[in-house]
């Protein structure tokens, strides 16, 4: 970064440079404007270390330097009296602390995330000074401690997701409204005083650690929570059914855990609820139909549990805005819903239960698999939504930013029956369609050429018959197909992008396939056929020559019987003309 001339200007009080691609190491020209109040450098390309001129920015009120690669110690803010906002995340940087060391300030605002906290991970000794401290995000930053009771009450936003931090969850700080504590190894119970200890929460996030118990009911009580994380623990027994309809929450994900017994219908009163996430538990018993009241839901995830009965079909003025729709691997049975009279839908998958029937026709109706709408996937900006889906054999799973572009249809390993409906191809925007493992019969619909952004086909292990329609070919975004064990016949298409996807596994399983990437080599049919026809004709036509020369040379034979005498006594009284005829073909005989 060169910016020499930045420094002659005496007067500058605020100097913003983010996100402008700048490089190279700060230049000493910038701490000569000792009048600089705001500094934000964030978001570039700096590097290296900052020298111990930033100490002379006396005035200095906020620093922001966070995304970039430099190095800073507390030796670098010693003199920064007037320092209230400090930004240093995402940073390579390694603050050393001394035991002995008091800052001159007193910070409102520290970001620390992804920074090394070095040479001991612990929270710095420090921050206990700190007792104006609302916000502390120590993120990502290798702390293995537990967390000290001298936090400063006056904390508002509390940070603390991936690190190594043990011992149980605090509940002493009375002005918090968020706090983020997942991925850490937390154990212990959740606390049941903290509606009355940290009652203006509205952010509580505790996924991915080691707490064990019940949901205790007081965390309906909690007056102001609107997002509500504690996927990936120990947690069992069943969720209380104490939600009330005047609850502000829109995020409850209590995913991968233990819990069980019934879905409450409660949670039918969180009209407000956007996100509702209960997979990977033992959850029994049928939806609650009354969860159509729920019209604000973008995400219903009740996949890997025990549910049973039919899947409700929620009537149409309801779950307008419902985008992921996940019901696999449950005990689900009847047929399926229509369900087209949702328009947001995206993700629908009924996967691994016991459905029969047929596969609607409406399906083909879905709007937001027809046309394509760009829109976030989740409405906060304290909240990434998540979701496990079963792609290309594998479970992964996407976030929101990626979920915003996924759309798919996963009803395998069911007993659905029928024809596949020809009615799919209108999902243009489709980008995966998994019908294997049912009992599906007839051919391919020769109009899935149509479906121009299908990335994922997978029609195994069903009873389909006849070609493979040569459409397929031009799906040029198609990387993964599988049409294995079914009853197709005739050669495999072949050009544009089923040239890459040459895996004979793909098509093992139909005897009656030829062609490439099989070892079986197709024999011409329709060339033999085209070229068996005049074969035919031309020997009808020789035996019908013959058989009209036949007739004709037998009708001569018996004709020059008569005429014989005739020919050797003198003709017999016949005109001399056919006289002198037929004694020329008896002598040429």
């Amino acid at each position: 970064m060169r910016a020499d001339w930045l420094g002659n200007m005496k007067n500058l009080k605020y100097l913003y440079l983010s996100e402008n691609s700048l490089h190279g190491s700060v230049p000493d020209s910038l701490f000569n404007l000792s009048l600089l109040q705001v500094l934000d450098l964030s978001d570039n390309n700096l590097n290296g270390s900052i020298t111990e001129g930033l100490g002379q920015l006396k005035s200095l009120v906020e620093l922001y330097l966070s995304g970039n690669s430099l190095n800073l110690s507390e030796v670098h803010l010693a003199n920064l009296s007037s320092l209230k906002y400090l930004y240093i995340s995402y940073n390579t940087l390694i603050l050393m602390e001394s035991h002995d060391w008091t800052p001159p300030f007193q910070l409102i605002s520290l970001g620390m995330a992804f920074c090394q906290v070095a040479p001991r991970p612990h929270f710095p000794v420090w921050l206990q000074t700190q007792k104006d401290l609302y916000y502390l995000d120590l993120t990502n930053t290798g702390i293995k401690d537990t967390i000290p009771n001298w936090l400063p009450s006056s904390l508002r936003l509390l940070l603390l997701s991936n690190n190594e931090i043990t011992g149980e969850v605090p509940q002493y700080l009375p002005n918090l409204i968020a706090m983020e504590l997942s991925n850490n190894s937390f154990s212990g119970r959740l606390p049941p005083g903290i509606p009355n200890t940290m009652p203006n929460l509205r952010l509580l996030k505790l996924s991915r650690n080691n707490l064990s118990g019940t949901v205790p009911l007081s965390i309906c009580q909690i007056k102001y929570l609107r997002i509500l994380g504690l996927f990936q623990n120990n947690l069992a027994g069943e969720l209380p059914s104490c939600w009330k309809s005047s609850s502000l929450l829109r995020v409850l994900d209590v995913s991968n855990n233990k819990l069980q017994g019934g879905i409450p219908d409660s949670l039918c009163n969180l009209q407000r609820l956007q996100s509702l996430h209960l997979s990977h538990n033992s959850f029994s018993g049928q939806v609650p139909f009354c969860l159509r009241r729920c019209t604000s839901l973008i995400t219903l995830d009740l996949e890997h549990n025990k549910l049973i009965g039919n899947i409700p079909d929620w009537s149409k003025e309801s779950l307008l805005h419902l985008k992921t729709l996940s019901l696999s691997s449950n005990a689900f049975n009847g047929s399926i819903p229509q369900f087209s009279h949702l328009p947001s839908l995206q993700i629908l998958d009924l996967s691994n239960n016991n459905l029969s029937g047929t596969i609607p026709r409406s399906f083909g109706n879905f709007r937001a698999m027809k046309l394509f709408i760009q829109s976030n996937y989740y409405g906060t900006d304290n909240w990434d939504d998540h979701m496990m889906l079963f792609i290309k054999g594998r479970e992964f799973e996407y976030h929101s930013s990626l979920l915003t572009f996924v759309t798919t249809i996963d009803l395998s390993n069911n007993g659905l029956s029928g024809y596949i409906p020809e009615e799919l191809a209108n999902l243009h925007e489709l980008r995966n369609l998994n019908l294997s493992w049912n009992h599906l019969i007839g051919e391919i619909p020769n109009n899935i050429s149509s479906m121009q952004q299908l990335e994922i086909l997978d029609l195994s292990r069903n009873n389909l018959s006849g070609a493979i329609p040569s459409g397929l070919a031009d799906l040029n975004f198609l990387d993964h197909l599988n049409l294995s064990y079914n009853n197709l016949s005739g050669t495999i298409p072949t050009g544009n992008q089923l040239q890459t996807l040459n895996d004979p596994s793909i098509y093992t399983g139909n005897p009656n396939l030829c062609g490439p990437p099989l070892s079986k080599i197709c024999t011409d049919d329709v060339s033999e056929g085209n070229e068996g026809e005049p074969n035919e004709d031309a020997e009808s036509r020789i035996e019908t020559i013959w058989l009209y020369a036949g007739i004709t040379l037998g009708f001569i034979t018996g004709f020059w019987t008569v005429l014989e005498p005739f020919c050797c006594t003198g003709g017999g009284g016949l005109p001399t003309s056919e006289l002198l005829i037929a004694c020329m073909t008896r002598s040429v005989r």
